[in-house]
């Protein structure tokens, strides 16, 4: 690969702080060691946080009313969210209670999946679980090692597939995407939820296993982008041209799609003083820009892919003290959040544990100060809910899709 040397000097910045950039998922190991962490500070007074930017995935989902199925009335009709003047503070100690959010739920310590309908026990701890033909598609992991697993309708095994870099499913839950490694060479899978045929969209050139290969979300409704690993600190995003995987220009991670809107997030640099997002045509491989940012990382998009979120470094363990909602065709703010801690405690918001509700909620885990996290439900509109469920452990609840 020839680099201007713009890209070299990029290069060399990325590879300097690589864990910003890499999408790793969200482990039942990282969420366990954080909580014996957590046990192990329970004696201490809470101190300064690490300096660090979380950078880990989200869990994928499952249906809130079972296997293979979505609902398919049309949301009703509503007027305009009003305009939020100033930050809203999330404050989950004055928040209101709710007993369930419009996503489903992960609680690893049952092991189970939390619908707004029902709570489903499972046969272990999944990274992921999401309705899959008749029965469900879920992500294990064993030590860091993540195996694809086809179940039936009453969770026993029928299909298991491995290693992968997880699954990612489509706003409109009608098709799912995977990646999966055969010892020689990584490719991407496409598959409607309600059955038919396994298509390859992506099929990477021979590389070691490390060279993992993770969808990001879907860029229209039969396209995904997935990025790449190298193995030197840096990571490529892919989409298809043709038959052949083709990276977009520069060292670019994406972190999101929008197939509304036919764009990926992405980060595009990173140095000492911080890293820039900025969203990307991905459907092109020219990887136009749109508009780009060096205030804010962004990730998630709306379903109707009008709006992004965005995060900012937290200096700590526990993610981003502000959640704002972007404007995703010009990047300005629509509504700002900020976390309320108490003093000498240190919290945040997981950037990457948040998913949308509708167009106009969005779901997130934050850590209020202490030791334990909460589910809390935002609106464009300005409100702040809190879900009353606790897990049964430790370990917190998850999202459990990523889209």
């Amino acid at each position: 690969m020839n680099h201007t040397p713009l890209e070299d000097q990029v290069h060399d910045a990325l590879h300097r702080t690589a864990d910003p950039l890499e999408r790793h998922p969200f482990t039942v190991g990282d969420v366990r060691t954080r909580a014996r962490r957590i046990q192990r500070r329970r004696a201490a007074v809470a101190g300064a946080a690490v300096a660090a930017m979380v950078a880990v995935a989200v869990p994928i989902g499952l249906s809130t009313v079972g296997p293979a199925q979505r609902s398919e009335v049309p949301p009703a009709t509503q007027p305009p969210s009003p305009t939020v003047t100033g930050t809203v503070i999330i404050d989950p100690r004055s928040a209101a209670v709710i007993d369930s959010v419009g996503v489903p739920l992960v609680d690893v310590d049952s092991p189970s999946l939390i619908t707004p309908e029902r709570t489903i026990q499972l046969p272990k701890a999944y990274e992921t679980v999401t309705p899959y033909r008749d029965g469900w598609m879920a992500v294990a992991n064993d030590e860091g090692s993540y195996t694809l697993e086809v179940l039936d309708a009453d969770l026993e095994l029928v299909d298991q597939v491995g290693p992968t870099g997880g699954v990612v499913v489509s706003p409109d839950g009608s098709r799912v995407a995977w990646s999966e490694y055969d010892d020689v060479q990584w490719r991407v899978k496409i598959a409607e939820v309600a059955g038919g045929p396994i298509s390859t969209y992506l099929e990477f050139p021979p590389s070691p296993r490390e060279h993992r290969v993770a969808p990001i979300g879907f860029v229209s409704d039969v396209e995904v982008a997935a990025t790449q690993n190298h193995g030197d600190g840096t990571t490529s995003t892919f989409i298809a041209d043709g038959d052949t995987p083709t990276a977009l220009p520069g060292p670019i991670s994406a972190r999101s799609a929008s197939p509304v809107a036919g764009v990926v997030a992405a980060f595009i640099s990173s140095d000492i003083e911080g890293s820039c997002s900025a969203v990307i045509d991905g459907t092109s491989p020219s990887g136009a820009v749109a508009w780009e940012t060096c205030d804010y990382a962004l990730d998630h998009f709306s379903p109707d892919g009008q709006h992004v979120v965005g995060t900012v470094a937290s200096g700590g363990e526990y993610g981003s003290p502000t959640l704002a909602v972007l404007d995703a065709t010009s990047g300005e703010v629509v509504v700002d959040f900020e976390l309320v801690l108490p003093r000498r405690q240190v919290g945040g918001v997981n950037e990457t544990n948040i998913l949308w509700e509708d167009d106009d909620h969005l779901v997130a885990r934050v850590w209020p100060g202490g030791e334990d996290s909460v589910i809390v439900r935002l609106g464009l509109d300005g409100t702040v809910q809190r879900l009353g469920i606790e897990s049964a452990g430790e370990s917190g609840l998850t999202m459990a899709e990523v889209r």
